[in-house]
C-alpha cells in the first residue's frame, strides 16, 4: 500500500548518512573470520576449480593485499596460470588496502563493493590507489560469491534461432514477446519504440515538471547539484509515487505491466525504498550545455552494494523527452547483467567492446537489469533528456531494507554526490 505526502510534509524526511546500510552486522547474517577464510575456505575454493575461473582475468595483474588494522594481511598472487592466497604482504603487491574485520565482511557479502567502501571511507590504501583496484575486483568477487566475470572475448550471445543476436535490435510494441523476452535476458537492455501514447507522455511530462518545481533541496524526493554557472539544480527525482497518483499508477499500467514481466523474475515495485520511481533530469539553458557536473559514468545500479539484496532488479525508462547525441544518452555494455565487471579501460579498449546506445523518441521505453554496467554521461549538445524509471526489484528487498533506506546513503553528503574521483583523491591523502 502506498502512502501518499501532502506538500507540507515533505520536508521531514531529510537525506541522513548512514555507513551501516545494509550492513552483514545490521541484517544479522553470520560472522566471517578473516583469518580462517584465508587460511582454510578460500585456498579450498582456489583448489576446487575458481582460480580456473578466474586466474584469466588476473594473470598479468601485479599481486594485491588486504590487511587488517590489527596487522593480519594475505596476499592474493597470480602466478603458474594459478591464483593463491599467501599470508602477509608480498614485496611486489602493487595495492594494500586495509580494512575493518566488519568491512571486509561486508565486502565478502557483496554488501560493498570497492565504490561502496569508498564512498564509506572504510578503506585506507597502504600502498597504491583506488584505480589499481579494478585490476582484482572482479576476481575476487567472483571467488567469495561465484558471481562470474564478464569476458567481452568470449561473448557468445545467441538470438531465439541459435543466430548472432544484433544487440543493436529495437521492437515495437507489439512484436513476439518470446523475442522480446529473449533479447532482454540475453543483452540486458531493451528497446521498445513508441510503448506509450503522445497523451500519455504529455500528462506524465507535466507532472514530472511539476514535481521538479516543487521539490526541496536536502530532501528524500530530489538530488541537487550546481551547474558551470554555479546554478543549483535537480537532476534526479525519487519516490515520485509517493507523491503523485498519476506516477503511482504506473506500476499497474499494461504497457509496465508486460515490460516487466519480459525479464521472468519476481519481482515487486520498489515504492519506498531504494529511491522507488525516479526521474533522470538533464535540462539546458540558453542553447549552452550548462547542465550539472555531475555525470552518470559506467556503472551498475548495485555498484555500491547490496546486489543480494536488491538484485534481480529492472528498470523501465519511460522516455518523456528524445535521446540523441545531443543529449544525455544512455550507454549499455551487452552481455554484462549478472557480471562482476571491469570499468577501467583505455579509450582504445573502449572502441572494441560491445557497447550499445539508442536513439529515441517521447514514448519509447529502455528496460534494464540494474546489474548491467551502463552509462549515462554528460551531453554532447543542448537538447535535454528527462526520463522516468519505474524499478521493480527483488521480493527480499522489502523486509531487509527500511523504509527510505538505499545503500546510496554511504555517500556524504547525498545532496552533492562527490564524483569517484574526488572522493578517490579524499581518502588516499589520509593514507
Amino acid at each position: 500500500m502506498r502512502l501518499q505526502f501532502r506538500e507540507s510534509e515533505m520536508t521531514e524526511f531529510q537525506i541522513k548518512r548512514d555507513v551501516n546500510v545494509g550492513s552483514a552486522r545490521s541484517m544479522g547474517l553470520p560472522p566471517v573470520d578473516f583469518k580462517a577464510m584465508h587460511e582454510i575456505v578460500l585456498p579450498y575454493r582456489l583448489r576446487r576449480g575458481v582460480s580456473d575461473k578466474i586466474a584469466w582475468d588476473v594473470a598479468h595483474a601485479a599481486p594485491i593485499a588486504i590487511q587488517t588494522p590489527e596487522g593480519l594481511a594475505y596476499s592474493y598472487v597470480c602466478q603458474g596460470n594459478g591464483v593463491r592466497i599467501v599470508p602477509g604482504v608480498v614485496a611486489d603487491a602493487e595495492l594494500v588496502i586495509e580494512l575493518s574485520a566488519d568491512s571486509w565482511q561486508n565486502y565478502y557479502y557483496e554488501l560493498r563493493t570497492r565504490f561502496g567502501l569508498l564512498y564509506e571511507e572504510a578503506v585506507r590504501f597502504v600502498r597504491g590507489n583506488f584505480r589499481q583496484w579494478d585490476a582484482w575486483e572482479p576476481a575476487l568477487r567472483c571467488l567469495y560469491s561465484g558471481t562470474p566475470i564478464y569476458d567481452p572475448k568470449s561473448l557468445d550471445l545467441r538470438d531465439l534461432d541459435d543466430s548472432p543476436l544484433d544487440i543493436r535490435k529495437s521492437f515495437n510494441r507489439d512484436d513476439d514477446p518470446r523475442a522480446m523476452s529473449h533479447f532482454l535476458r540475453t543483452a540486458g537492455y531493451l528497446h521498445v519504440r513508441s510503448a506509450f501514447s503522445a497523451d500519455e507522455i504529455a500528462r506524465l511530462s507535466d507532472e514530472t515538471d511539476r514535481l521538479r518545481d516543487n521539490s526541496v533541496e536536502g530532501d528524500v524526493f530530489s538530488r541537487w547539484s550546481a551547474d558551470e554557472k554555479g546554478v543549483k539544480k535537480v537532476w534526479d527525482l525519487h519516490y515520485m509515487a509517493l507523491q503523485s497518483t498519476l506516477i503511482a499508477e504506473l506500476d499497474r499500467h499494461p504497457m509496465v505491466t508486460f515490460l516487466n514481466g519480459l525479464s521472468e523474475e519476481d519481482l515487486i515495485p520498489s515504492y519506498d525504498r531504494d529511491n522507488g520511481t525516479h526521474a533522470i533530469i538533464r535540462e539546458f539553458t540558453g542553447g549552452e550545455n550548462s547542465d550539472s557536473t555531475y555525470m552518470l559514468g559506467w556503472h551498475q545500479d548495485c555498484g555500491l552494494g547490496g546486489c543480494p539484496i536488491t538484485c534481480p532488479r529492472i528498470q523501465i525508462g519511460i522516455q518523456l523527452d528524445a535521446a540523441t547525441s545531443e543529449s544525455s544518452q544512455l550507454y549499455f555494455l551487452a552481455g554484462s547483467a549478472g557480471r562482476t565487471c571491469h570499468d577501467q579501460f583505455s579509450e582504445a579498449e573502449w572502441e572494441r567492446l560491445p557497447v550499445v546506445t539508442f536513439e529515441t523518441q517521447p514514448g519509447d521505453v529502455t528496460v534494464h537489469f540494474g546489474c548491467i554496467l551502463h552509462a549515462a554521461p554528460k551531453a554532447n549538445g543542448p537538447l535535454r533528456r528527462r526520463t522516468i524509471y519505474t524499478r521493480f526489484m527483488n521480493p527480499m528487498s522489502r523486509t531487509l531494507l527500511d523504509r527510505f533506506m538505499t545503500f546510496d546513503q554511504v555517500i556524504p553528503h547525498m545532496d552533492r554526490m562527490p564524483s569517484v574521483d574526488e572522493m578517490a583523491g579524499k581518502v588516499e591523502a589520509q593514507g
